[in-house]
């Protein structure tokens, strides 16, 4: 009866497991194809960060599949490889979260040079990417505001609000990101917890099959 009811837990969980390793790998993707971030060696740490997210989902579904046929059939060796995968993704999530919450000042300030350069540069493309930036965020230049265009006075109207003047786009940029930040950390720990329920019903499951035979 015991076992019945573990293995009903199980198929519960596996449901509910496949839609975070969409999630993960989705939230990855927007990551790295999201508009104003390219290839600069400024994004390494998103680079790095939506990487992560998508191997780590696809590897979910992967691992979801694998609790799905272990608890179907039984299992003990696919529900071990379960409980392994689970762990080394817990690990992994945690490590997420916490990263994301204590090194966004450092990717801000990465962020911030990166837009300097791109004030700096007189370029149609550059000065096309900064005005869709200012007028997407509601912000004026890089890091400081309108004073980061001393160099391109002639051209300020067309780069700037006036209302903006005082508002720096890496500001206004990580002001906007911020809350989706946490969020993706809060879903970071929110899916190790998960995964350690996991852990626990893969054991239980596991013992269960273990006394009955």
């Amino acid at each position: 009866m015991c076992g019945d009811m573990t293995k009903c837990f199980m198929h519960v969980f596996n449901v509910l497991f496949l839609p975070i390793g969409l999630g993960l790998t989705g939230l990855g993707i927007w990551l790295r194809l999201y508009e104003y971030i390219d290839d600069s060696d400024n994004f390494n740490a998103l680079h790095a960060g939506s990487y992560v997210f998508i191997g780590v989902g696809a590897v979910i579904i992967l691992l979801a599949i694998i609790g799905i046929c272990g608890t179907i059939r039984r299992s003990q060796c696919l529900l071990v490889v379960f409980f392994i995968g689970l762990f080394i993704i817990t690990t992994i999530l945690l490590a997420i979260g916490v990263v994301v919450l204590t090194q966004m000042d450092v990717v801000k300030e990465s962020f911030g040079d990166y837009l300097m350069t791109r004030v700096k540069d007189n370029s149609e493309e550059s000065r096309t990417y900064m005005n869709n930036f200012q007028n997407t965020f509601n912000c004026c230049g890089a890091k400081t505001g309108v004073s980061d265009y001393v160099l391109s006075i002639v051209n300020l109207d067309s780069q700037c609000k006036l209302a903006n003047y005082v508002t720096p786009c890496a500001d206004a940029f990580f002001k906007t990101l911020s809350p989706n930040l946490k969020v993706t950390a809060g879903i970071s720990f929110g899916a190790a917890f998960i995964m350690i329920l996991g852990m626990v019903l893969s054991m239980c499951f596991c013992c269960a099959i273990r006394k009955s035979s």
